[in-house]
């Protein structure tokens, strides 16, 4: 069998988002290959979806 370097082997798959936990505010990390996103603080786990509809449907800060 042939021998090959996997250069995705050695990267997180866990990418820092820009978006605070609606349950506690703490930061999400998207696990993108699943559409979802954790909460670093509590553990909860969201669909990136529901996070993304959220966000567009929050109302601006002045």
């Amino acid at each position: 069998m042939a021998e090959f370097e996997n250069p995705y082997a050695e990267e997180s798959p866990f990418a820092r988002a820009h978006f605070d936990c609606p349950n506690c505010d703490g930061k999400l990390w998207e696990y993108a290959i699943q559409r979802q996103m954790v909460c670093e603080d509590c553990r909860s786990v969201f669909a990136s979806e529901e996070i993304f509809d959220a966000q567009a449907r929050a109302p601006t800060e002045a």
